[in-house]
């Protein structure tokens, strides 16, 4: 399976949904199973609306998506440009924010988030059922 490779796609609504249909097709067309592969996609758009959401100011900049397809696993990397932002307090008691990382966490087999002054890089991996066990 050829990989998914979208670099320096802008970091806004729009385009960062057409990744999340664009990563959608590709999963399915890689013959990965249903619940995996939302738990992929749910993922890698919460890592990509935290790009829009803490690495660039009111310019979006740019996202790279890349998703492979190894023997075992699947493996998507969500790389940016820009510094992390520390997210604007919610005044809401309630708040629905701040639980992406976890939600990141519990949907990937391994989450690994490397920031620096070039930007942060997310790599997120599903282990795949061995084919004799699907």
């Amino acid at each position: 399976m050829t990989p998914l490779s979208c670099p320096g796609v802008v970091a806004e609504p729009g385009a960062l949904r057409t990744l999340r249909h664009a990563l959608t097709a590709w999963v399915r067309a890689a013959g990965v199973e249903d619940d995996l592969a939302q738990d992929i996609v749910l993922a890698s758009y919460e890592a990509l609306a935290n790009v829009a959401d803490h690495a660039y100011g009111d310019d979006p900049g740019l996202v790279d998506l890349e998703a492979v397809l190894r023997p075992d696993r699947v493996e998507v990397v969500i790389t940016d440009h820009g510094l992390w932002r520390l997210p604007v307090d919610d005044p809401n008691p309630v708040s629905l924010r701040g639980r992406g990382l976890l939600l990141l966490r519990a949907s990937a087999d391994r989450a690994d988030i490397t920031s620096g002054a070039d930007g942060t890089v997310v790599t997120l991996g599903w282990q795949l059922s061995p084919v004799g066990s699907r």
